[in-house]
């Protein structure tokens, strides 16, 4: 069972107490039976009751208790647990490489590190309750076979042919089951097209409807897979009710013309296979919930496996800080470095090779049109790609696995697709004065305050957005600030203003600024220009 695996693997507590209470849990409810049917024969006798009532009273705390604390304990467990995965899982979600990212997307990221640990956690009452209805069958039986060894036999082979189908049901379950998990992964991602794309699908009708026929026909065919394994569970259920309904009219009508001493019992076997069907039917319904527990921790442990595939093992120690010690470069030297990937169609897109040099102080603006290369450059002078060919060397020292984080620590980036954070993670001692400073340097003064370690408010416009992470870019303290099309969501008067005034004292505060732009009226307030051209750099 991969519940048991994913609890030896996450928790350092012991299970196994989980497992013996439920079943104590689950012996006590029994024996709540053998003594109801032993009082109704008292009260017929007309027997003092009294033994009963306080053997009853001391077996219901025992399965009260029990019941509490197998649910409480194995609540603890299962969180522990998930806390850490989630834990773990979140922290390789920084060490993967941003290639990984973008080839998986951020929705079904999303989706497979929220989506599986909460079924898991939302199992465990089940779980539990299974335990315990698993003792109660197993202690009822014995009972059974201590009343009417005939009955027992006869359950007993009803029962076992009932688990052999209930386990036979169940592969064809967790297959179904894989099945719809791949099938929505594809769908959540139609989703996200859907809902990114809404703009374009709003212009454009026909890719609309495409799109909607793309996710109709992925939805259609994971219905018809939930369909088909739903329809299992149906069985499953109906037949949990149908052998112990199957039997009554056996035990009742039939083994008494065959056993005296059975008939004198009949009550009591009556009620105690009545009283299974409970159990039975829990027994049956947890098979497809095992199934989806099963199926979520294969999951998780999948992704981690996939995380693991697109995480660098760096030689080095990181500290968030370490810039300090770079502030003082000379020059970032491109040496020949190149990359390539294939786009969504899957033809490879190659940049480079680049042969150029980033020196310090100076504002640089990098132009050219769609598609020529100038956000996988960025990345790849950020150190978010790796060049497939070549190097980059701060001075004289070549960027490899023993320094390429200390080499990314150089840089503050804004790009196109920015995030803007609800707190300045990242900044320790957060300088109020600094930050209405720049609040007022970026025309925000009366948009935004300061408040509890981030603004007030991000619900603001795109470019109102991106003065906000301008600013968070500027508290990081960087040497090097990276911005892609910044002022593309400016209007002209505050454009005008960041080209020809805010560049230059960001410049001569001590930082080099690399900007992508297609401004051209500003410029000549840039030291250098380059050009890019289907993946080349060309002097402007």
């Amino acid at each position: 069972m991969q519940l048991i695996k994913f609890l030896e693997r996450e928790t350092t507590e012991p299970y196994t107490p989980v497992i013996l209470i439920a079943i104590i849990s689950g012996m006590a409810n029994s024996l709540l039976i053998g003594l109801i049917n032993h009082a109704a024969e008292a009260v017929a006798k007309q027997e003092d009751l009294t033994q009963y009532f306080l053997m009853y009273m001391i077996a219901f705390a025992l399965f009260l208790y029990g019941q509490w604390y197998a649910f409480e304990r194995a609540i603890l467990l299962i969180e522990e647990a998930i806390f850490q995965v989630r834990t773990r899982l979140t922290g390789k979600v920084q060490q993967v490489e941003l290639a990984f990212m973008e080839n998986m997307g951020a929705n079904t990221l999303y989706g497979r590190l929220t989506q599986n640990d909460t079924l898991i956690s939302q199992s465990v009452p089940m779980i539990v309750g299974t335990l315990q209805m698993f003792s109660l069958m197993v202690f009822s039986l014995i009972y059974l076979g201590y009343i009417s060894p005939i009955s027992f036999i006869m359950t007993l082979v009803a029962m076992s042919l009932a688990v052999i189908y209930f386990l036979a049901q169940s592969d064809f379950i967790k297959t179904a089951l894989q099945e719809v998990h791949e099938k929505e992964k594809i769908y959540f991602k139609s989703i996200s097209h859907l809902v990114n794309g809404f703009k374009e699908i709003k212009i454009n009708h026909q890719k609309g409807q495409d799109l909607l026929q793309r996710i109709a026909t992925v939805s259609k065919s994971a219905q018809d897979i939930k369909a088909g394994f739903r329809k299992r569970e149906s069985r499953l259920w109906s037949f949990g009710r149908l052998f112990i309904y199957i039997l009554l009219p056996i035990v009742v009508f039939i083994i008494p013309n065959f056993s005296h001493e059975h008939t004198g019992n009949l009550f009591k076997i009556a009620a105690t296979l009545i009283f299974l069907i409970g159990p039975t039917n829990m027994l049956a319904n947890m098979i497809p919930m095992m199934s989806r527990v099963n199926v979520a921790i294969d999951d998780l442990f999948a992704l981690e496996q996939e995380m693991d595939a697109a995480i660098v093992n760096y030689n080095t120690h990181i500290d968030g800080r370490d810039h300090d010690n770079q502030k003082n470069f000379k020059c970032i030297t491109i040496n020949q470095i190149s990359f390539t990937y294939p786009d969504s169609t899957g033809v490879a897109f190659a940049a480079g090779p680049f042969n150029e040099t980033v020196k310090k102080d100076e504002l640089l603006f990098i132009i050219g049109g769609n598609g020529s290369g100038k956000s996988t450059f960025l990345k790849l002078l950020t150190g978010l790609y790796y060049p497939n060919e070549g190097g980059l060397y701060l001075d004289n020292t070549l960027i490899d696995n023993t320094n390429y984080p200390h080499y990314r620590n150089l840089f503050s980036i804004v790009f196109t697709d920015f995030h803007l954070f609800n707190k300045f993670y990242g900044v320790a001692d957060v300088d109020v004065e600094k930050v209405d400073y720049w609040l007022e340097k970026m025309w925000m003064q009366d948009k935004v305050k300061y408040q509890d370690g981030g603004f007030t408010s991000t619900d603001l416009s795109t470019g109102q957005r991106k003065r906000l992470a301008f600013i968070a870019a500027m508290l990081e303290d960087k040497p090097i600030l990276v911005i892609d099309e910044f002022a593309a969501d400016q209007d002209p008067q505050f454009r005008q203003y960041f080209y020809e005034k805010l560049l230059g004292e960001v410049r001569d505060m001590g930082k080099t600024i690399i900007a992508v732009t297609h401004d051209d009226h500003y410029f000549h307030v840039a030291d250098r220009v380059w050009k890019m051209d289907e993946g080349r750099i060309e002097l402007h």
